[in-house]
């Protein structure tokens, strides 16, 4: 009898310790950032980048992110090349981040996935007969997209973070002329788009 009261008592007592919950863990995470991107062809020069996207953590340190980005890049006529104009280059990414070094404040990461990527380009001025109209044309198409960053900690759910990403992207383009005497014809030509990107952001934890 006594040894059932003292089980039933150190039950009771089991039951009224706290226990303490484990720490939440952010189900989706927002990020915004601005940069600039780097052309790798000679005749392209990058401007400011823009974007913003969406990140959930898949925990031990992976996240899986979805970023949509912006920018122009100035074109200088080149043989066999784009001609003067602009160059919008809008990629959707989506990669693996894998945050290889966690400690309170200070958190590198490895990316590396794939982007789809939406190039249009706007000819500028050009030399030609009146009879011959010239435009260009970039197609999308898929990229593979890597890099490096680094996220420090401003507050629980507040965080800085910069990325220095590659985007080796290498397109098919045509140089199209319209004649009024001869019709429309083409020439196949090859847009190089390969991109070195430099963010800087805000990643915010919900």
């Amino acid at each position: 009898m006594r040894l059932s009261r003292t089980l039933a008592l150190l039950s009771f007592a089991v039951l009224l310790v706290p226990v303490p919950s484990p720490a939440a863990k952010p189900s989706l995470v927002v990020i915004a950032h601005g940069g600039y991107a780097f052309q790798e062809e000679n005749n392209l020069r990058g401007k400011f980048e823009s974007g913003f996207g969406f990140a959930y953590p898949l925990g031990r340190g992976f996240a899986l992110a979805v970023e949509f980005c912006r920018w122009t890049a100035l074109s200088r006529e080149s043989r066999g090349k784009l001609f003067d104009g602009t160059v919008t280059i809008s990629p959707i990414i989506f990669a693996l981040q894998f945050e290889f070094l966690r400690n309170r404040y200070f958190f590198p990461y490895a990316m590396i996935g794939g982007a789809f990527v939406f190039s249009r380009f706007r000819i500028g001025s050009y030399i030609s007969i009146p009879e011959v109209q010239i435009d260009q044309h970039i197609d999308d198409g898929f990229s593979p997209y890597l890099g490096l960053g680094a996220r420090i900690a401003l507050a629980n759910s507040v965080g800085f973070f910069s990325e220095a990403a590659y985007l080796p992207r290498t397109a098919s383009a045509q140089t199209i002329f319209r004649d009024m005497n001869r019709g429309v014809s083409s020439v196949a030509i090859v847009a190089n788009l390969r991109t070195v990107l430099l963010k800087f952001g805000l990643k915010l934890s919900f």
